[in-house]
């Protein structure tokens, strides 16, 4: 739990106005001996807290049960930060006189501070004494969030805007939920917010990341600008405008940016890998095995880099090189399953599709529910089938497995729809390629497919409107197709 954020709660309502809460506590101040009691009273509201722990621990020896003055003990305690003893105080009050809002409320904020576990239950139990008040539910919002229930944190600090407002922890805390419920619209106006408060490098990187999320990447790209200067020494900055930049194809801005990103964080993970991304989709492998390689002398022992460069290394023909990266991911990570996923396309590659199979099929078995597997498994036993019937069923039942794990993954649906034509069911490929063209109207392998499909149908009309959909596709992604090519150079050096 975030004591910055207490501490902003104990600010607000301080000693007085739990004082205050005594209005509607069941026991009466009026009730003897009287003036004991309004002595610890004024003792408190003068702030002389060490003399009213005094006072009130000699009223207690007494009468012990009374619970109005074991509250203000707890003030007492908690106003000279001692927040354990406190705790016990309004704990041992509560349970006598569980009506008291002063009591149970005491016991829900010192709880809180101390991470209690029984802190929830209690700002729930402070929440049906005064349903009204924004400070149980702001309470609920934190735990909440720190105990990763970003559903119920979003709802309760929704239910207190006034304290969530001006609070930099609990800000944070929401937009961070609504980012991971992917609500990042609605976290837009709370990092705004954020930022107004704190002008951080963390806030503005955090506004600009939920803006991009959302989709408004001028917006996102406006905020970072501050961060983006010469003298910045932001890394993650750098990198979020690297990766905005790519998305909006300008990918020259984007290597400068992923330079300068790896050049102040050299041991920047997600850098490296997002670089090797961008020089495998651009064809420029050489420059992504320089910088993976660059990557792995900073961390030599991160499994993902070995993975990305013998991606890289494969795509250049460098098969010895590539399949001693693949096997040393593994061994670095045996639960990175697409390590030995690689090492199954590498031996495809190698036309040795026994070997690739083999690593599929026992990889299929301890990854049941990883559909990126299930599919490179289909599309190995596919390549091996050449006629056989029971591998072309095998690969069909595995690549359908793909489809359902995954149902937004393209490749597999297109897989499916070429297992389904070999086994002659041509009404399934027709359906195949229309959840494949649901993702991507213009996927051509899809509409060729159907076109087959349709021609075996003997649906000569369906045939010729597919014939002239297949051209419009090929024309729109012709036009998709130039690229940036990324110069062959070697990588700058990273700055210490």
């Amino acid at each position: 739990m975030s004591l910055d954020w207490t501490q902003a709660r104990s600010a607000a309502i301080g000693a007085t106005a739990l004082l205050l809460l005594f209005v509607s506590s069941p026991l009466s101040f009026a009730q003897p001996p009287q003036v004991q009691k309004q002595e610890i009273y004024r003792l408190l509201t003068t702030r002389q807290f060490q003399q009213a722990e005094q006072s009130a621990i000699t009223y207690l020896t007494a009468a012990p049960r009374d619970c109005n003055v074991r509250v203000m003990l707890g003030i007492a305690l908690r106003e000279q930060s001692k927040v354990e003893p406190a705790f016990k105080a309004f704990q041992t009050a509560a349970t006598h006189c569980p009506q008291s809002v002063a009591a149970v409320e005491g016991a829900a904020e010192t709880a809180f501070q101390l991470h209690e576990p029984q802190a929830k239950n209690l700002v729930l139990q402070a929440i049906k004494l005064r349903p009204t008040d924004q400070t149980g539910y702001a309470m609920l919002g934190a735990i909440d969030a720190l105990t990763g229930d970003c559903s119920g944190a979003v709802e309760n600090y929704a239910k207190a805007p006034n304290l969530v407002r001006g609070n930099i922890p609990a800000l944070r805390q929401y937009g961070e939920c609504l980012i991971s419920l992917d609500q990042p619209a609605a976290a837009v106006p709370l990092f705004t917010q954020l930022l107004a408060l704190a002008d951080t490098s963390e806030n503005r990187t955090a506004l600009a990341y939920a803006q991009d999320a959302a989709k408004d990447r001028p917006a996102a790209l406006s905020t970072l600008q501050p961060l983006l200067g010469m003298d910045s020494r932001d890394s993650s900055a750098f990198l979020l405008a690297a990766q905005i930049a790519e998305a909006d194809n300008d990918t020259p801005k984007a290597v400068e940016w992923f330079r300068k990103a790896l050049e102040l964080n050299p041991q920047n993970i997600t850098a490296y890998l997002d670089f090797s991304v961008v020089c495998f989709n651009h064809g420029a492998f050489k420059v992504g095995v320089d910088f993976m390689t660059l990557g792995i002398k900073q961390l030599p022992k991160e499994a993902r880099l070995y993975l990305a460069r013998g991606v890289l290394e494969e795509q250049m023909t460098q098969m010895d090189a590539a399949l001693s990266d693949f096997e040393e991911a593994h061994r670095l990570d045996p639960q990175l399953s697409f390590a030995e996923d690689a090492m199954g396309m590498l031996f495809s590659q190698k036309h040795d599709p026994a070997a690739a199979i083999a690593i599929f099929a026992r990889q299929s078995q301890l990854h049941p529910d990883d559909a990126l597997l299930q599919y490179l498994y289909a599309e190995a036993l596919s390549e091996a089938a050449n006629g056989d019937e029971k591998l072309n069923d095998k690969a069909l039942i595995t690549a359908r497995r793909a489809v359902k794990l995954e149902p937004a993954y393209l490749p597999a649906h297109d897989l499916l729809c070429v297992l389904l034509m070999r086994s002659k069911d041509f009404e399934g490929v027709v359906a195949q390629a229309h959840e494949a063209l649901k993702i991507d109207p213009y996927d051509e392998a899809a509409i060729y497919q159907e076109l087959l499909a349709e021609h075996k149908l003997k649906h000569a009309d369906k045939a010729a409107l597919l014939v002239k959909q297949l051209e419009n596709a090929k024309a729109h992604n012709q036009q998709g197709h130039t690229k940036y090519a990324l110069q062959e150079a070697p990588p700058a050096t990273p700055a210490h």
